[in-house]
């Protein structure tokens, strides 16, 4: 049967005034659970009642039985003795509860010696009296005690082992009472002894109980468990040790909790004392290099451990330099190493390098990579010690600000958008170290506010930078744009110049840049920042990229040819367009910063690019099957084919919408009249949807990036029929939804053109 572990304190505490007679047995347990005997040998078995408190019954009689008096027959003290070979079951009764071991008998026992007389002790003198402190042990307190407890509650022992417990008295709130004057007894005095200090020894293995009485009544047991049980060496093979530094061996029984073994209790001794000696309480002290076997004995077992002492180490080399400040970004890592050499400059790989930060909080270390992290911004020093004296290098770490980078860096807005830009701190290559807590300001609030987390509000008509500085007072900008989201080229004196508006107010048409050298074919970056155009600045009308105001000019072209149509890819690194250069009008690629001209059209007339949304696909107008038609192609001109196929009609000017999908211009015959019509068309399965009514003459458009809106290019009212007709740009609902067409303001002999939307 198990040995039976009871709840701490009420297994071990017995309340002032409670009789035992009253209490009930729940429980009856014999040990041994199994005993094997000759014939003739007897023994002694131990039963043991419990209530139900797990509190063991001290005064209880048992009624011994065997069911097999013929193989071993038990006494009313629980003495059983073996008759003939075979195997009986003795049991142990109280009322209806009852505990039971299997007694196996075999072979003859041998022949009894003779008879000893018994020794005559030798006269001798009295010894003296060792007094003895009855409160020994105990915790001081005050106040009467309700009951007792022994430490620790359950003793486990193996057997010849031997321990020390003790005893607290409690108030009726479970705090130290006044100690009172213990009395020690064991209820088994064949498993367990105790001495009148609580000294415990193992004698056999069982289960015994161990008692402590004080005035008053009071008792408390502890079940005292004797089995035999496997020790270990807690310290992990092999014991590394550096010279002049001793270490100290554990012996532990793993079964029963890992406790330890009292080392006065074992026997100690190194294979190679010129390597390593061993104390009798286990303390290993290195001698000299080399290696040696520790071996531990006693309680009837053996360990031992293997011991290894490296050679003493002279000197560290280390990298970095201790010497240098080591400035370590926000987030990002650096690496340490140290190395150990013995006095003839050999390494000592097997020496132990003890790794330490002053401040945990400013940056963390991985001692198994050298990995040092910061954390915060500030100054911490890292120190790796090696064995012996003064052994030790130490570096000065100041945790800094990485570069700060704000995405997006650059964009547009219209007067009321909203758009939160993200703070990173990032290493000198640009990679991202982690999130910046950046605080923000706005150099301009008129133009742009700005909240706490970063998130941004169109104000008024500008230009502002928006500022995020980071802790260690690393501070970046962004640029933001402010204007209104319908751009057109208006033109006044002749010449055309960019202007703006919003579509809640189409009437306030402002001039977009502050020059008036002249623009038109507006076409904006994917974020807004940056915008190319046709114009005359340099004599010639050639691109140009800017800023939305004007400033930033960069000459994309440099061709006396028309080049016009400008469209940018997604990433903003590029700008497509059509130019007669080549005799025929072709579609070119040129670099954002006018570098890296390239011709991806070369077959017949081509023009009108539009840029995919993911960059892949180049919409263009042709006129290889004599007529215009819109073909695709890829980024680099390769794989051209054909998208829409009506020899009748004629489209043009495709615009890739933020969806994917493909708007362009058609224009038909319908019995005496040209019918004009934006329509979309889905790329993949080629079905087309109106997006205008057929009751205006369009000779341009562009399309809001929501989808919602059109800026169709119309004649004046009176000139459609004119050889040279005046146009103005009006605004309508997408579908032709209800409302009159709004026209963008225009003086006499002024027209509007080339509309486009802010992304």
């Amino acid at each position: 049967m198990r040995p039976r572990l009871f709840p701490p304190l009420l297994a071990c505490v017995v309340l002032l005034g409670r009789p035992l007679v009253a209490q009930n047995v729940v429980e009856v347990t014999v040990a041994p659970p199994q005993v094997s005997l000759k014939v003739g040998e007897r023994t002694g078995l131990l039963a043991t009642a419990f209530d139900r408190l797990g509190n063991v019954i001290a005064s209880v009689r048992f009624i011994w039985t065997s069911n097999n008096a013929q193989v071993a027959r038990v006494d009313n003290n629980g003495t059983v003795t073996g008759v003939a070979p075979g195997v009986a079951i003795v049991e142990a009764r109280v009322g209806s509860r009852r505990g039971v071991t299997a007694v196996q008998v075999t072979g003859v026992p041998a022949a009894a010696p003779p008879p000893q007389p018994p020794p005559q002790p030798a006269p001798a003198a009295a010894a003296p009296a060792v007094a003895i402190d009855p409160v020994a042990g105990q915790p001081a307190g005050s106040g009467p005690a309700v009951a007792l407890r022994i430490e620790p509650q359950t003793i486990y022992l193996l057997p010849s082992e031997h321990t020390r417990v003790t005893v607290r008295a409690l108030r009726a709130d479970g705090e130290p009472a006044a100690p009172l004057a213990a009395t020690w007894a064991s209820l088994v005095p064949s498993i367990a002894s105790v001495s009148a200090v609580g000294v415990v020894v193992a004698l056999t293995p069982g289960q015994g109980t161990i008692q402590v009485s004080a005035p008053g009544g009071l008792t408390a047991t502890a079940p005292t468990l004797v089995q035999q049980a496997d020790v270990a060496i807690r310290e992990q093979a092999p014991l590394l040790l550096s010279p002049g530094e001793p270490d100290t061996l554990h012996v532990i029984v793993p079964s029963q909790g890992g406790r330890g073994i009292d080392p006065l209790a074992l026997a100690w001794a190194s294979s190679d004392t010129t390597v390593a000696k061993v104390s009798l309480t286990g303390v290993v002290t290195p001698v000299g290099p080399g290696s040696a076997t520790v071996t531990v004995s006693g309680l009837l077992q053996t360990r031992t451990i293997d011991v290894a002492v490296h050679r003493p180490v002279d000197v560290l080399v280390a990298r970095p330099r201790s010497q240098d400040v080591i400035a370590l970004p926000l987030t990002a890592t650096a690496q340490f190493h140290v190395e150990a050499l013995a006095s003839d400059n050999t390494p000592v790989p097997e020496a132990p390098i003890r790794w330490s930060l002053s401040d945990s909080t400013v940056a963390s270390f991985d001692p198994a990579t050298g990995t040092l992290t910061g954390r915060s911004i500030g100054q911490t020093q890292l120190v790796a010690r090696a064995p012996g004296r003064g052994l030790a290098v130490a570096w000065t770490v100041s945790v800094i600000a990485g570069d700060v980078r704000l995405t997006p860096a650059r964009l547009a807005l219209r007067p009321g958008g909203r758009k939160t830009l993200v703070a990173e701190f990032v290493s000198a290559g640009g990679a991202v170290l982690g999130p910046a807590r950046a605080t923000w300001s706005s150099e301009d609030s008129s133009v742009v506010t700005v909240a706490a987390d970063g998130t941004i509000t169109a104000v008024g008509w500008g230009r502002a930078r928006v500022v995020a500085t980071a802790p260690g007072g690393k501070a970046t900008a962004a640029d933001v744009f402010v204007f209104g989201e319908i751009v057109v080229a208006r033109s006044s004196g002749g010449r055309f110049d960019l202007y703006a508006a919003q579509r809640a107010n189409l009437a306030d048409l402002r001039r977009l840049h502050a020059d008036t050298l002249g623009a038109s074919d507006p076409a904006f970056a994917p974020t807004g920042d940056r915008l190319a155009a046709v114009s005359l600045r340099d004599g010639n009308a050639e691109l140009y990229a800017m800023d939305p105001d004007g400033t930033n000019v960069v000459r994309l072209t440099t061709d006396p040819a028309l080049d016009g149509a400008p469209a940018f890819t997604p990433d903003g690194q590029t700008v497509v367009f059509h130019s007669d250069r080549s005799g025929k009008r072709q579609v070119y690629a040129v670099d954002a910063d006018g570098q890296h001209l390239r011709q991806l059209t070369r077959d017949s007339t081509n023009g009108w690019p539009s840029v995919s949304p993911d960059g892949v696909v180049i919409a263009f107008v042709t006129t290889r099957d004599r007529n215009y038609d819109v073909w695709l192609m890829s980024r680099d001109g390769t794989e051209q084919r054909q998208f829409t196929r009506s020899p009748q009609w004629n489209e043009r000017y495709p615009q890739f919408l933020r969806d994917g999908s493909l708007a362009y211009l058609v224009e038909r015959r319908e019995g005496d009249r040209t019918v004009t019509q934006v329509m979309r068309a889905d790329i993949l399965t080629g079905t087309v949807t109106s997006l205008s009514g057929i009751d205006l003459q369009i000779s341009d458009f562009a399309v809001s990036p929501a989808g919602d809106l059109l800026a169709l290019v119309v004649p004046v009212p009176g000139q459609e029929r004119a050889r040279t007709p005046m146009y103005h740009v009006v605004i309508v609902p997408v579908g032709g939804g209800v409302g009159t067409p709004v026209a963008l303001p225009a003086g006499p002999g002024e027209q509007t053109i080339s509309p486009a939307f802010l992304p």
